[in-house]
């Protein structure tokens, strides 16, 4: 699951061109929505591709043609709901939740592992670049077999910083070096790679979360 996570990530980083189509999910925490550029779904429909709601040709998140609407509640992350167009090619506003769940009701998603965030405040973006957004500040999170367990907040700086030294730690570990080689093997240059492990740090880096700085 963790090379198929990979893969994904690497779509993030290598489809600037088609960064004005791309369309983040969304997920609700603590009542509000927010945008969330993680794509938990990709996972479940590599192993039931049967269940995926509309083909994605291209394979990549950029197109997937669907909208996921998670939720973090009472301390265990759910997928709320998923969107597909309908009679508004513009619009992603047709739940196709049934298709997952007979019971059309939230699902449990229990083989969800990792670190993640959330932007809070407003939102920014770096000159072309549409797919790394910065924020006012952010929420941190952990999760192990679909359970929340420890939550950070931090200012854009704290996040900086954080981010920065996750990347230091993980930068010394053989699985930096496995991953560097194999961004470079599938044709990112080393500029590519080491920015693409940056971005994405706090994913690669899970198991160090928030140990002291």
């Amino acid at each position: 699951m963790k090379h198929f996570y990979t893969v994904i990530l690497i779509f993030l980083s290598i489809c600037s061109f088609a960064q004005k189509n791309y369309e983040p999910e969304q997920i609700k925490w603590n009542g509000s929505t927010y945008p969330y550029r993680y794509h938990h779904l990709e996972q479940y429909f590599r192993y039931y591709p049967n269940k995926r709601p509309v083909p994605n040709i291209d394979t990549t998140i950029i197109n997937r043609n669907y909208r996921a609407v998670f939720e973090v509640k009472e301390n265990k992350f759910y997928l709320n709901n998923i969107f597909i167009k309908g009679k508004n090619p513009k619009v992603k506003d047709v739940s196709v939740l049934n298709e997952l769940n007979e019971k059309s009701e939230p699902m449990f998603l229990s083989w969800i592992n990792g670190l993640f965030d959330i932007g809070l405040g407003n939102e920014s973006f770096i000159k072309n670049d549409s797919l790394s957004p910065v924020y006012d500040n952010y929420i941190v999170f952990e999760v192990k077999k679909g359970v929340v367990g420890r939550i950070e907040k931090f200012s854009y700086n704290e996040f900086k910083l954080f981010k920065d030294y996750q990347y230091k730690r993980f930068k010394n570990t053989l699985e930096y070096n496995r991953l560097y080689q194999h961004l470079i093997y599938n044709g990112m240059s080393e500029f590519e790679a080491t920015s693409h492990i940056y971005t994405f740090i706090l994913f690669y880096s899970k198991v160090n979360f928030l140990k002291k700085r």
